[in-house]
């Protein structure tokens, strides 16, 4: 497995801004959401898989004490993508399809695998577990290949 950034816990999101912002690149696997959310991203080689681990933080929280289903569908959705980028070609998210299974108060992993490798579009699957291996949502996403002929 091989990781993008140091996972960081940080309670203060100013902190974690301003990490974010000190750190960030307008490159793949380096923009600031990444760092920000605190995210460390792997990849399972003999499996085609991309593993995003969120650490837990306060401030990512809606009112009712849960991560926010916004965040969840951003890791979601970067599973996927790193998913397609590093074992066929960049993308672009067409669509997306979340569920939400129990709410998430803990850090968790994402991981997104290939699940048909189209030469135009790709179609994705990600399923993210909490810290005692519990499923907490899935999603399943197309992508558009950059590398597709038009």
């Amino acid at each position: 497995m091989t990781t993008t950034d140091q996972p960081r816990t940080s309670g203060d999101p100013v902190a974690a801004a301003m990490h974010a912002s000190e750190v960030a690149e307008p490159k793949f696997g380096q923009y600031f959401l990444i760092h920000f959310l605190g995210l460390a991203i792997g990849y399972l080689d003999d499996e085609q898989a991309c593993t995003v681990h969120l650490p837990f933080a306060q401030h990512l929280c809606n009112a009712g004490g849960g991560v926010h289903g916004g965040v969840l569908s951003t890791v979601l959705d970067i599973s996927m993508g790193h998913a397609c980028h590093r074992y066929l070609s960049a993308g672009s998210t067409i669509e997306m399809q979340m569920r939400f299974v129990r709410p998430v108060r803990s850090d968790v992993t994402a991981t997104g695998r290939i699940i048909h490798p189209g030469r135009r579009i790709v179609q994705l699957e990600s399923r993210m577990h909490d810290h005692t291996g519990r499923l907490v949502a899935t999603a399943n996403g197309s992508w558009f290949r950059h590398d597709a002929d038009n």
